[in-house]
């Protein structure tokens, strides 16, 4: 194996133990979709351990990783309230803004603290922790901010325009992948990767087609870092162009790839427009399951036509991210009534004072939290070293095809009236 591709994530491990297509270094990006573990190690590649390696191993507590992400976000929230630009405008009414949100500024820090520092092995599990358990938590509370007809209405539009994004984008990457004559298994790969979730749907599809480690990485250093690209970029043009929360959205959550990219940016733009972007990307992402299961119908004619003969069974169920069942309970209690009011003066903090507050209310600031602190978690995981692994053809092609897919969802944005 070349070990050009030991930049993402813990590679090295799995260079030493060289294991044929075990996709264990990304082992983080499934947790990023709230699904189950997806991802396959094969029985060779699990190293033997003694009693006390067994008994170090679960005594890794997730506090130090934790501690970071969570001082991140403290110096997040700070930072972005700072009075004077860029982290504060004032309008015309004397109304002050902060257009860098404490989402953006916590992946913002974490990255520069991943890419600058050399962190200790110790911070490792408190920063997945962060990234597994904590971004779905917040994404599960934010469904008491919501409406559930509202939520319903903007699902079930949401997931009709991901079908049609779904549809094009893949088809369109194959397109261009036989364009610049990429291999096969790389072009589904990067075809699944933009209509989808990114690296997510490349580490869950990877397993179904069987792909070399080498496309694998090249199709995830590609996605993110275009991805990372679109967060930063969209929200901009959105304000450029004054579009609305609504409307930004749903640009956000069918134009960006992975969904800690789409809270960061939805949420940088208001708080609205991250409600409605995350809305959008959740039942984008429960179009996984079924397109990894064409995708392996597809690969399995190629290998049929070349004459080699598959046979792969993978647990489409694990892919469906369960936590937006405790998503859609939230949202329903929250539009019945049933999230009670708490008959307490709540302290002031984090500039969040509230007399008598409704649950509901506690739960959304909740969930801001835990959003931060994963967007902590999730900047800590993100190497550049790690995207330099893309190759010229495959990123043109995904570049193209993220232009083509970000210009439609616009269009069809405007077109409804969004």
């Amino acid at each position: 194996m070349n070990r050009n591709y030991a930049g993402i994530a813990n590679m090295p491990e799995v260079i030493a133990a060289n294991p044929p297509k075990d996709y264990s270094w990304a082992e983080y990006l499934d947790f990023m979709e709230g699904g189950a573990d997806i991802l396959t190690v094969p029985p060779h590649a699990k190293e033997p351990q003694t009693k006390a390696a067994q008994a170090a191993v679960s005594t890794k507590a997730p506090v130090w990783g934790f501690l970071l992400a969570f001082g991140i976000m403290i110096a997040a929230i700070f930072l972005s309230e700072l009075p004077f630009k860029p982290f504060t405008f004032t309008d015309g009414t004397g109304k002050a803004s902060h257009p860098i949100e404490p989402v953006m500024m916590a992946l913002i820090l974490g990255m520069v603290v991943s890419n600058f520092m050399t962190l200790p092995k110790a911070v490792s599990p408190g920063i997945k922790f962060c990234v597994k358990k904590l971004l779905p938590l917040g994404i599960i509370f934010l469904g008491a901010r919501l409406n559930f007809h509202e939520m319903i209405k903007e699902g079930v539009t949401g997931a009709a325009m991901a079908l049609l994004e779904t549809a094009v984008a893949f088809m369109l990457l194959l397109w261009l992948s036989k364009l610049f004559k990429l291999p096969r298994k790389l072009g589904l790969l990067l075809g699944v990767g933009t209509a989808i979730c990114g690296g997510t749907a490349i580490v869950a599809t990877a397993p179904v087609i069987e792909a070399e480690e080498k496309d694998v990485v090249f199709s995830v250093a590609t996605v993110t870092l275009l991805g990372l690209i679109a967060m930063f970029v969209l929200p901009v043009i959105g304000h450029a162009i004054q579009m609305s929360d609504r409307a930004f959205g749903y640009w956000a959550g069918l134009s960006i790839h992975q969904t800690p990219q789409v809270i960061a940016s939805g949420f940088s733009y208001s708080a609205d427009a991250g409600a409605t972007a995350t809305t959008v990307k959740l039942a984008r992402v429960c179009l996984l399951a079924p397109v990894v299961f064409i995708v392996g119908l597809l690969n399995a004619r190629g290998e049929a036509s070349d004459g080699v003969a598959t046979k792969k069974k993978i647990n489409y169920l694990q892919m469906f991210p369960m936590f937006i069942f405790g998503f859609l309970a939230f949202a329903l209690a929250q539009t019945l009534g049933w999230l009670p009011t708490l008959h307490f003066n709540s302290p002031t903090f984090f500039n969040a004072p509230m007399q008598d507050p409704k649950l509901g209310e506690w739960l959304v600031k909740i969930s801001s939290w835990c959003i931060i602190i994963s967007m902590a978690g999730v900047g800590l995981e993100t190497r550049f070293h790690a995207m330099k692994q893309t190759g010229p053809k495959p990123f043109v092609a995904a570049l193209i095809g993220v232009l083509v897919v970000a210009s439609l969802v616009f269009v069809l944005i405007k077109g409804l009236a969004l």
